[in-house]
């Protein structure tokens, strides 16, 4: 049976083969002499929501505050990171990093071996450990604190990864609909609804929402006294 950390390399090193099949990583559009829009709506392209995404998650943030930003192995989403976080990363105020970890990893279980690895085209340093069932990974992008000791307990997209599927498993439908497809902005009102709903409502197994771990809220809201 291969070693847990083999396991994680391969499986980055088959997203690094992906992306290199792209004729332009920075093009995902493909094609450039044929069209197709759709009949109603208007077509969002993949790069618009990456650099909207960042533009509006700093813009939630204050200026002179750093911020750490994790992310799944993506090239879009590194190009996006990178070129809305420039300013910051002059002002050396922004934290920037891949982080892959298996559904298995237990962040409480402490590790002692660091792998250092250099992957695909672009030689990025990663940072390994691995468990006995699990093995976590991260690649540190851009910022002036690059030690893996530090962001290996720390780092992880398990809750973007929460956040998303849930949203789709509740709202399936209504997001699949196909007049819903050609004109996402009806979207919008749900999306509202369900971030508050997981930061004001939702428990964790230690029953505080997110709002109370922030210390914003003293109580969880129930959904009556959210849309009240």
């Amino acid at each position: 049976m291969p070693e847990p950390s083999s396991i994680l390399r391969e499986r980055i090193d088959q997203k690094y083969q992906t992306i290199l099949a792209r004729g332009n990583v920075e093009d995902p559009m493909g094609n450039l002499t044929a069209f197709h829009y759709p009949s109603k709506g208007a077509l969002i392209r993949p790069p618009y929501t990456a650099y909207a995404h960042y533009l509006h998650v700093l813009d939630m943030c204050l200026p002179n505050k750093h911020v750490s930003l994790f992310m799944p192995q993506d090239p879009l989403l590194r190009s996006a990171a990178l070129s809305v976080c420039l300013p910051r990363i002059r002002q050396q105020q922004v934290d920037l990093m891949y982080v892959e970890e298996e559904h298995q990893w237990n962040a409480s279980e402490p590790f002692t071996r660091i792998d250092i690895v250099l992957m695909g085209w672009w030689r990025d340093r990663w940072a390994i450990i691995h468990q006995h069932h699990a093995t976590k990974g991260i690649c540190y992008l851009a910022g002036n604190h690059p030690s893996p000791q530090h962001w290996l307990p720390i780092a992880s997209t398990r809750q973007i990864d929460f956040y998303q599927q849930r949203f789709q498993l509740l709202f399936e439908s209504l997001i699949n609909e196909p007049r819903r497809k050609l004109s996402p902005g009806g979207i919008m009102p749900l999306l509202d609804i369900f971030r508050a709903w997981h930061n004001l409502c939702y428990q964790d197994k230690y029953g505080f929402t997110a709002a109370q771990n922030l210390g914003v809220t003293e109580h969880p809201l129930t959904l009556k006294e959210l849309l009240s």
